[in-house]
């Protein structure tokens, strides 16, 4: 029977009480797990392949936020799956002591996001010069395999100026994190910018906050962002999926 793992935790002192007290994705019944000091929230999974819809992430998103109310966990992504117990007692058997240090990292900490507007960004996200413009146009024009001298160098041209403005744009998106980052210096232990991508407006930006601090960050977010709070989504306090790395790299 394969089962779905949706966080681990350090064991419970009654897992008896939390085994079957909540449903996860497809209406599956919580069970807890223990081993080597850890505990696992998984359900049985009924279709190991099928792709999640709406309803099971939201399922899924539920039970972890279930567990993080009551301790410290490592949330982990959705579809990560054992094929049995067994497989998953080795896992956290190979895991335990990264586990429990990145649960002491973690411990009283939470997730806080903000996401930044495109129309905020100094220049629109990867949005280029006229001149640069053209020049992208030049280079959407050119056949990758140039078949002449002069069209070859002037797909270079292009090529050069389109990467110079995808870098300068970079570089404003970097300067506006530090922007939103300066002011809240101190009120947070790690964070992390998640920069967009061609086609996306915007900007995220992932903190990892004393869960009793966190009103006071989403109240100096908006105060210390006042001029434009009005257009930046706060939200958390989340699990730390952001922040949940083994010290080799790992993701969990």
């Amino acid at each position: 029977m394969s089962y779905l793992l949706y966080c681990v935790f350090r064991s419970l002192a009654q897992p008896e009480a939390e085994a079957g007290v909540g449903w996860g994705v497809d209406a599956q019944p919580i069970l807890v797990v223990e081993r080597s000091g850890l505990g696992a929230a998984v359900s049985e999974l009924r279709e190991p392949d099928s792709l999640p819809d709406v309803a099971g992430v939201l399922a899924y998103e539920n039970v972890v936020s279930s567990f993080f109310r009551r301790r410290t966990v490592i949330p982990m992504r959705y579809g990560c799956a054992v094929r049995d117990r067994t497989e998953l007692a080795a896992v956290l058997d190979r895991r335990r002591q990264q586990c429990q240090a990145l649960l002491h990292r973690l411990e009283g900490l939470a997730e806080m996001g903000i996401q930044v507007p495109a129309e905020l960004f100094p220049a629109g996200p990867f949005t280029a010069e006229p001149s640069e413009a053209r020049a992208a146009a030049r280079l959407a024009a050119v056949p990758q395999m140039p078949s002449s001298s002069q069209s070859g160098a002037s797909y270079l041209s292009a090529k050069k100026v389109y990467y110079r403005s995808a870098d300068r744009n970079v570089e404003r998106q970097n300067e506006l994190a530090q922007a939103v980052c300066r002011p809240l210096a101190g009120l947070f232990v790690d964070r992390k910018v998640e920069l967009p991508c061609p086609g996306t407006s915007l900007l995220s930006l992932h903190f990892l906050v004393p869960r009793a601090s966190v009103e006071v960050f989403r109240e100096a977010s908006r105060h210390a962002l006042q001029d434009v709070s009005a257009k930046l989504h706060i939200s958390g306090p989340w699990a730390p999926y952001n922040f949940a790395a083994f010290s080799d790299g790992g993701a969990a």
